[in-house]
């Protein structure tokens, strides 16, 4: 029974044992609904635990999945109808990707000219030590108008790209990881830029070939969002479902706010939190007329707000993203 339609029952019963004489067993019966109302809805939430765990597993249709190739600067994916998906270098380390690694790719949308895909780590598979991926830590140097990098293990400088040292902000003495095919340092890019503090260095000499990431250093998450990562969402309503719902915000880097739906709810406290998201989802099925005017709230602090079915966190997720990119696109 929906929480809608138990809370009428009470109101119902509330009405007869107050003004129907002779309405004693009415009012027992009011009485143990008021009771054991909570644990009632307690035990449709647990069974529809299930169907709020299958909604993270929902499939977008035009996900591609595929091994992991790891170039020196980056990643592609290589699908299995022979094309190929290019995964940034940022994503590629946020959440510690190895060559080998079954990941998958949704295409966002498209920021200029570049494509926008959601990467998700599907299964890691140890294979990092068969990459021919050869990579080199150390201090940027600056001679004779030359940038390099010595490396210890080639016994030589291997020379930088200018247009990399530019687009990086990279400056005499910055530490960075070089990076080139295994015979061909010719082919060597400029991987990343390190903080002087990343803890990833504690245990490196410069000049050496980098261990591999054991799997106690990598992140935690398995999904790189462009769009969501960082970004505040408050989900009102969707009780049942609200697990699935912050599963799914937060693996993608978001964080995760949430007001109740359920008839008798307060909503106290909806307007500070409509002021500190950056998207708000109205979740249609299961929010109560006695909440305050969520819509209004969002078009006073001029917050975008999407609807969404009670299931189907991955399309409210999807739904987000589009706002997002569309922000981005107005800049």
């Amino acid at each position: 029974m929906p929480d809608k339609a138990y809370d009428r029952v009470i109101s119902f019963l509330a009405e007869k044992k107050t003004y129907t004489a002779g309405a004693d067993g009415l009012a027992g019966l009011h009485e143990v609904m008021l009771k054991y109302r909570d644990s009632f809805m307690a035990e449709v939430a647990r069974r529809q635990t299930g169907e709020a765990a299958n909604s993270l597993a929902e499939e977008d249709e035009e996900r591609v999945a595929g091994e992991l190739r790891r170039l020196p600067k980056g990643g592609v994916i290589a699908t299995q109808d022979g094309a190929e998906v290019f995964v940034p270098e940022v994503w590629v380390r946020n959440l510690g990707m190895e060559h080998g690694d079954l990941v998958s790719a949704v295409p966002l949308g498209m920021i200029g000219q570049s494509p926008l895909f959601e990467f998700t780590v599907e299964e890691r598979r140890g294979l990092g030590n068969e990459s021919d991926r050869v990579g080199i830590i150390g201090p940027v140097v600056y001679h004779g108008g030359q940038w390099s990098i010595y490396s210890e293990e080639e016994e030589e400088l291997i020379s930088l790209n200018p247009r990399e040292i530019r687009n990086l902000s990279i400056g005499e003495g910055d530490l960075v990881e070089v990076a080139y095919p295994a015979g061909d340092i010719s082919a060597a890019r400029v991987a990343w830029k390190f903080d002087h503090d990343d803890p990833y260095l504690a245990d490196i000499s410069p000049g050496k070939r980098p261990p591999q990431r054991s799997a106690e250093k990598r992140p935690v998450g398995d999904v790189a969002d462009p769009l969501l990562a960082g970004k505040t969402v408050l989900v009102v309503g969707g009780d049942l479902y609200k697990e699935a719902y912050k599963q799914n915000f937060e693996r993608r880097g978001a964080k995760f706010q949430w007001e109740t739906g359920f008839q008798g709810g307060q909503g106290k406290g909806i307007e500070s939190k409509v002021r500190s998201a950056d998207a708000v989802v109205l979740v249609t099925e299961m929010m109560s007329h006695r909440l305050p005017d969520v819509e209004s709230m969002c078009k006073r602090h001029r917050k975008p707000f999407i609807y969404a079915p009670s299931r189907g966190a991955t399309g409210a997720v999807r739904a987000c993203q589009k706002v997002f990119l569309t922000a981005r696109e107005g800049k």
